[in-house]
């Protein structure tokens, strides 16, 4: 697998077992569209097929990881209908994603914002650079984490910092995200790369049988309610996408000027 397997926002490599995945949007500072959404499941289903594949390493491309999802294509839709299938696209992505049977990491620089931050949920492991920021702040657009990210981070943190992130929108610092284990190895920023490859190097050594009973075991004690939870989230997006408060949000954000929501 690679980069001239027809992706356009993602740039792939495998080496020696560890499936290099590159965000490659850096002019939009990663942010997720419908097209990297769907390279990123086409990315799940061929390393699921491979056996050359051990690892998957995600990282981001130039200062961040992630800034979320592409607002502008948000704002363009014109009915209900578009924008559910644009979740239910990014949810079965991550869920394809978090079900692989072999281990993934994100490797996080700068931040990993909304949808950018629910793709790291969905991996194994995420790795951290000391001063990256890691938020859901949908809220500002009068909406909430669509992506799976109000159930992984309920399902991982104290109610109380779920709470912060999901109804106040505010974002944690790495060394607050590895105190709440959100996060597993907080790095130096110029360390980030090595310290991401270290990891996916000492899984692709470990017994992959091992490693894939072990994860389906782990996963299988949360996996019932946490399925439930991703759907009934689904759908209140799709009804938060139709209120004026999310099209207020959505203008005030593309217009850099403070919303004023009304509650309907």
């Amino acid at each position: 697998m690679s980069a001239s397997d027809g992706f356009e926002t993602l740039d792939v490599r495998l080496d020696d077992g560890v499936l290099c995945v590159e965000l490659a949007r850096p002019e939009r500072v990663n942010a997720i569209n419908k097209r990297m959404c769907a390279e990123i499941a086409a990315v799940a289903a061929r390393a699921a097929l491979d056996s050359n594949v051990r690892v998957l390493l995600f990282s981001g491309r130039g200062r961040a990881f992630c800034a979320g999802a592409d607002i502008s294509e948000l704002a363009a839709y014109t009915s209900v209908h578009e924008p559910l299938d644009h979740i239910s696209l990014l949810q079965r992505a991550y869920n394809a994603l978090e079900e692989l049977e072999k281990p993934t990491i994100a490797a996080i620089q700068g931040f990993a914002y909304g949808g950018g931050l629910e793709l790291a949920l969905a991996c194994d492991f995420r790795v951290v650079a000391s001063d990256a920021k890691l938020g859901v702040p949908e809220i500002a657009l009068g909406l909430l984490p669509g992506a799976g990210g109000t159930q992984r981070l309920s399902h991982g943190l104290p109610m109380a910092v779920a709470k912060r992130m999901i109804l106040l929108g505010e974002s944690l610092g790495a060394d607050e995200a590895l105190a709440h284990g959100l996060v597993t190895r907080v790095v130096e920023p110029e360390g980030l790369h090595d310290a991401g490859l270290a990891l996916a190097r000492t899984l692709s050594l470990l017994p992959p049988l091992a490693l894939r009973i072990g994860k389906m075991l782990i996963h299988g004690a949360a996996q019932p309610a946490l399925r439930s939870g991703i759907e009934a989230e689904r759908q209140g997006m799709a009804f938060l996408f139709a209120t004026e408060d999310r099209k207020e949000g959505t203008r005030a954000f593309l217009e850099k000027r403070k919303p004023a929501f009304k509650g309907r």
